[in-house]
């Protein structure tokens, strides 16, 4: 069955996503002022800072916006779910201007960051319509192959519940200087994959993600300049990948799920399969995967 999206998204919800728009525009600053500075006072750290150098960050910030919920839920192809709570996977619209001042006391070129993968866990019900707190920390920070790898978690809850979705961002940013050549992993057997259900992303469904989220990267909406990327498309963001993923699954059916963003999804592309294996390992997890045209693997994990 193919799981179908809502429709146009009003630009009007730019007026919500200030945080976001303000915390890009701080980064794209920083970037400017960094690459001003000669070649020997640019800082580039040889071994990686430590993680607990800094310092964690705790909001209050308002509830989301109902007609904001509304458009993602819809989008999200959820409409007629969540009756009075938030879609955990919303935590990309509230939690990434706090990532942002993160990675701001970092040494990297910020510009270049690139999602890598999420996991989540859900303790508990995001309520609708009550403030949220948010509690985000650096938790990792390592060098290898010349790539910085950051691991970002935050906690979304509320007054009463503090810790009610817990979220980690796999981030990395290629270092200054020589890489070592990559050996390709080694993959599994795959398993005898079941689909779960199919989604489609739509030529606009990038500026649909970003009026949403607060998340304009023109690889995702502006078109020459995606065709000039290295991706040579405009592409969906990751965490749009994995919304349209999780509901295209029955939403209240796990608890944990942990993915690898392995290739982009062009948008406008080919119908996409939500895939699932027979069954689960000693651990509960159950392997998952989103399969594209000539089974291309666009993300990878588990759920359970």
């Amino acid at each position: 069955m193919m799981a179908s999206a809502g429709g146009a998204v009003p630009y009007s919800l730019l007026r919500h996503q200030g945080a976001m728009l303000r915390a890009t525009a701080r980064m794209l600053l920083q970037a400017a002022r960094r690459s001003l500075l000669p070649a020997s006072a640019r800082h580039h750290a040889d071994a990686p800072p430590a993680a607990h150098a800094i310092a964690p960050l705790q909001r209050c910030i308002a509830a989301p916006p109902a007609q904001l919920v509304e458009h993602y839920i819809r989008w999200c192809g959820a409409a007629g779910r969540y009756h009075g709570a938030l879609p955990p996977h919303m935590v990309s619209q509230w939690s990434l201007p706090l990532v942002s001042e993160l990675l701001m006391q970092l040494p990297y070129r910020l510009t270049g960051i690139i999602n890598q993968g999420v996991s989540m866990t859900v303790h508990g019900t995001l309520p609708r319509g009550e403030a949220l707190t948010l509690h985000a920390s650096v938790e990792q920070v390592t060098h290898a192959d010349g790539w910085a790898r950051i691991v970002v978690a935050i906690v979304t809850g509320t007054a009463q519940e503090a810790r009610l979705v817990e979220t980690r961002l796999h981030m990395r940013v290629r270092l200054p200087g020589p890489r070592s050549a990559r050996k390709a992993p080694v993959r599994p057997p795959d398993p005898a994959w079941q689909n779960a259900g199919t989604w489609r992303a739509g030529p606009s469904d990038g500026l649909r993600f970003s009026l949403l989220t607060g998340d304009f990267n023109p690889i995702h909406w502006c078109g020459p300049l995606a065709r000039r990327s290295v991706f040579g498309a405009k592409v969906l963001h990751g965490f749009g990948s994995l919304a349209r993923s999780c509901e295209t699954l029955a939403p209240d059916s796990f608890r944990e799920i942990e993915v690898r963003f392995l290739r982009p999804v062009v948008l406008d592309g080919d119908a996409l399969s939500v895939q699932l294996a027979p069954g689960a390992d000693t651990d509960g997890r159950r392997a998952l995967r989103l399969v594209g045209a000539d089974n291309a693997v666009h993300l990878a994990g588990w759920l359970r």
